[in-house]
């Protein structure tokens, strides 16, 4: 009962919705990066994000803030950064010849790391099945490598 409830759930849906989402922006990369730079794809990635940033300013919970605005700012400004240059490194990867079935896969990692230093950083814990379930993604991952 209790799982189906999980399943269910509003963070559930919105995160099988971003699954779906980002397996098609990782298709759909690999495909642009094919017909045009990888940094030029940046930026028209970037611009293709204007849409979305309009939407927001009329979003009538974007100045809802918790905690201290200015450390979430600066927070949320890093977070910019370091997406802008994981999404030129991923561009650079599928340009470079990476294939979309590896780099794509590959870089779904992403989320290993951010255990690891949520492990190390935020004293967060995991249990032994999500831990295993991190080792089968390491598996998979080489798997799909070879």
């Amino acid at each position: 009962m209790r799982e189906r409830r999980a399943l269910a759930s509003p963070w559930m849906l919105l995160s099988i919705a971003t699954v779906l989402l980002w397996g098609a922006w990782g298709l759909e990369s690999k495909i642009i990066v094919d017909r045009i730079s990888p940094w030029m794809n940046q930026v028209l990635f970037s611009v293709g994000l204007i849409p979305l940033f309009i939407w927001l300013l009329f979003w009538k919970n974007l100045r809802h803030t918790v905690g201290d605005p200015k450390l979430g700012a600066t927070h949320a400004l890093l977070t910019g950064i370091f997406g802008g240059l994981g999404n030129l490194t991923f561009y650079l990867a599928l340009g470079a010849g990476g294939k979309a079935a590896v780099v794509v896969p590959l870089v779904g990692l992403a989320p290993l790391f951010t255990v690891i230093l949520a492990l190390i950083l935020l004293k967060e814990r995991i249990n032994r099945l999500q831990a295993i379930g991190l080792v089968l993604a390491l598996i998979a991952i080489y798997l799909l490598s070879i």
